[in-house]
C-alpha cells in the first residue's frame, strides 16, 4: 500500500490542484493525507473526484486557516475512528485475513504556545490495547536541531516536549529517502531557513504487521512543504533498514 501525506498550503489555487493530480497520478497512492487545505468539504470533494479517490473525511477550515482532509481509494476498507481540527484517524481493515491497524494523519500546531496541546492530543489517541500504528503528517517541530538549517536554532525545551510525546506513545521515526529537509521558508540570505517539519513514525507494532516500510521525501511542489509518500508491505525488512532507523533514534534520544 502507498501513502500520501502533504501541507499542500491551500486547495484554491488550481496550479496546486493540478500538480497534486500529477502527483497522484504518477505514484498511485491509495491514502492521501492533506493538511492545511483551507477550505471546506463542497472544495475538497471538487478535489477528491479529479483525483479519482471515492471515499473522503474532511475537516473544514477555520475562514482560511487550517483544514484537513483524508482520501482513500474504493478498495481501502476504512473507518473514522475520531478527529479534531489537528488529526484525522482511521481503522484500516485488511482485505486478507491481516490484522486491522491505525492510521492517523497529523497537524502540530503552527502556534507554539499551543504545541504542547498537540502532544496531549497525540499520547490521547495512543492505541489502546496496542495495534500497529502509523502515524504521519507535518508535525510543525523537529526533534533535534540537526532537523534544521538556518542562524535561529531551537530552544532544547520545545523539542524535548516532543521527544517525550513521542516517546510516551512508543513511536519511532520511520526514517527517509531524499532531502533531509521537508520545509522551507524560501527566503534569502541569513533569513533562509529549512527544517524536517513533516515526517511518518510508527509503533513497536508496525513493523511485525509491515516490516518493509520507505518514506520517500518528493520535490516540493506549489508548497513550501514537501509530499511524504509513505510505502509499506509484509516483505522481510533489510538489514541497511534495520540499522538506519536504530541509529537515527539513539541519535535523537540523547540531544
Amino acid at each position: 500500500m502507498k501513502l500520501l501525506t502533504w501541507n499542500c498550503r491551500g486547495l484554491g489555487n488550481p496550479r496546486t490542484v493540478n500538480e497534486l493530480h500529477q502527483l497522484v497520478k504518477e505514484r498511485t497512492p491509495s491514502v492521501i493525507f492533506l493538511s492545511e487545505t483551507k477550505g471546506n468539504r463542497c472544495k475538497v470533494e471538487k478535489v477528491r473526484n479529479k483525483l479519482g479517490m471515492k471515499q473522503s473525511f474532511v475537516v473544514d477550515s477555520i475562514g482560511k486557516s487550517g483544514g484537513l482532509a483524508m482520501l482513500w481509494k474504493t478498495e481501502v476498507n476504512a473507518q473514522l475512528l475520531s478527529y479534531s481540527n489537528s488529526h484525522i484517524s482511521l481503522t484500516i481493515f485488511p482485505e486478507s485475513s491481516g490484522q486491522p491497524w491505525r492510521l492517523f494523519g497529523f497537524y502540530g500546531n503552527p502556534a507554539t504556545d499551543k504545541r504542547k496541546a498537540s502532544w496531549s492530543l497525540l499520547k490521547m489517541l495512543k492505541p489502546k490495547p496496542p495495534m500497529a500504528w502509523l502515524c504521519m503528517g507535518d508535525f510543525n517541530e523537529i526533534l533535534s536541531n540537526d532537523e534544521k538549517y538556518g542562524v535561529v536554532t531551537r530552544s532544547f525545551s520545545q523539542m524535548e516536549c516532543f521527544r517525550l510525546a513521542i516517546d510516551e506513545c512508543d513511536l519511532s521515526d520511520l526514517g527517509y529517502t531524499g532531502s533531509k529537509y521537508t520545509w522551507s521558508n524560501n527566503r534569502e540570505g541569513r533569513d533562509f531557513t529549512k527544517e524536517r517539519l513533516d515526517r511518518a513514525m510508527g509503533n513497536r507494532e508496525w513493523p511485525l504487521q509491515f516490516s518493509n516500510s520507505e518514506v520517500s521525501v518528493l520535490p516540493a511542489l506549489n508548497s513550501d512543504h514537501s509530499p511524504l509518500l509513505i510505502t509499506c508491505d509484509n516483505e522481510e525488512a533489510g538489514v541497511n533498514r534495520r540499522t538506519r532507523l536504530f541509529r537515527y533514534e539513539a541519535y535523537w534520544s540523547t540531544k
